[in-house]
């Protein structure tokens, strides 16, 4: 195995069984996997496998584990994809099956997920809302993703929601999965997400007056531009930064060139827009109670932009940092995903 990948496979391992990826797949892949341009075909593969599973499962009116299969094909579609720039049609290509893929999914999935079309400035973004069956309508948070992870992603995150009876909106926003081909990242982050709450509104399912909004990393970011809108009842922020500028010199290469694609620009064209990208006089106006969410391990925003984000706000803010934990701590999702959701579960339901 070359360095490369043994650095990869050593960074994005929590991640990938934190999304609820197979320990024997994983293995299959570390196994099987020397170069890097190898790398997205070893997850393709296991993606079709799971994809002949569904439908198998499909045909034989097994609908449970079809969703569980699709889901599947969805998830490692994705992991191919992540943070891989060598080939951009190979990218794209896994971007559509991991699309298609959750689609087939979510009617099958527990609670049930339904595919929407928001229209924003510049085309529609792509999200899915679950509700997990209760009395009344519950609340719901919006689960926003980092520069190159997408809704996808968040199988087993929604889940720990949805058993506190929660619904979940996961939401593709500007320069992220197949979003980026109609619009690209922006900074003021808080015109889609309000475009969100715009048609989260609208529903009878679920409690439009009871709505939170969790990000990571640079979805940590973009929560923290929207918690401006007085609708919002609460905002998880976990392991963003505070200013782009501030932490993109010590970002990892991989960072750089996913927050880089998702402008649309070349890594090094980055620096001309990065200013734009921070919470500097921005903060003042949120008026939600805030957990900020951040680790002291952190490799891509390192705890100093944690600091200044409490530093910032005044509303009322719980602040919590765990050591030991990696980027966005997926390496502590036992201990920190409980957390954040009692505490919403805490300001959405008292």
């Amino acid at each position: 195995m070359s360095v490369s990948v043994a650095k990869v496979l050593s960074e994005r391992l929590p991640r990938i069984f934190a999304a609820g990826a197979d320990y024997s797949d994983v293995q299959e892949v570390i196994t099987n996997v020397k170069e890097m341009s190898q790398w997205p075909h070893a997850w393709l593969g296991l993606a079709e496998r799971y994809e002949h599973l569904g439908e198998k499962a499909l045909a034989a009116s097994d609908f449970t584990t079809a969703g569980e299969a699709f889901a599947r094909q969805a998830l490692y579609c994705h992991f191919g994809q992540f943070a891989y720039f060598s080939d951009i049609t190979l990218k794209r290509r896994l971007q559509t099956i991991q699309n298609s893929a959750y689609v087939r999914a979510a009617p099958y999935l527990m609670p049930s997920g339904t595919h929407i079309e928001i229209p924003s400035e510049g085309g529609m973004l792509s999200a899915v809302l679950r509700v997990p069956a209760t009395d009344d309508p519950p609340p719901c948070v919006i689960l926003v993703p980092g520069a190159d992870s997408t809704k996808e992603e968040f199988q087993t995150l929604e889940a720990v929601f949805h058993r506190r009876g929660l619904a979940t909106c996961s939401v593709d926003g500007p320069g992220q999965g197949l979003t980026h081909q109609r619009m690209k990242l922006r900074p003021d982050f808080e015109v889609p997400i309000g475009h969100v709450l715009d048609h989260l509104a609208q529903l009878e399912t679920i409690n439009p007056q009871k709505v939170a909004l969790w990000g990571r990393s640079f979805g940590a970011y973009a929560a923290l531009r929207g918690a401006v809108d007085k609708r919002l009842s609460a905002v998880v922020s976990i392991g963003g930064f505070f200013d782009l500028s501030s932490v993109w010199i010590r970002m990892p290469i991989s960072t750089q060139e996913s927050i880089a694609y998702a402008m649309g620009l070349s890594v090094d064209a980055v620096s001309m827009v990065l200013p734009s990208y921070t919470l500097t006089k921005h903060l003042r106006g949120v008026q939600c109670p805030v957990l900020i969410v951040h680790s002291g391990g952190d490799d891509v925003c390192p705890v100093t932009e944690s600091e200044r984000m409490v530093n910032d706000l005044s509303a009322p803010v719980t602040y919590r940092l765990f050591e030991n934990g990696n980027h966005v701590c997926d390496n502590l999702t036992h201990t920190v995903r409980p957390l954040m959701a009692d505490w919403l579960k805490s300001q959405l339901m008292s």
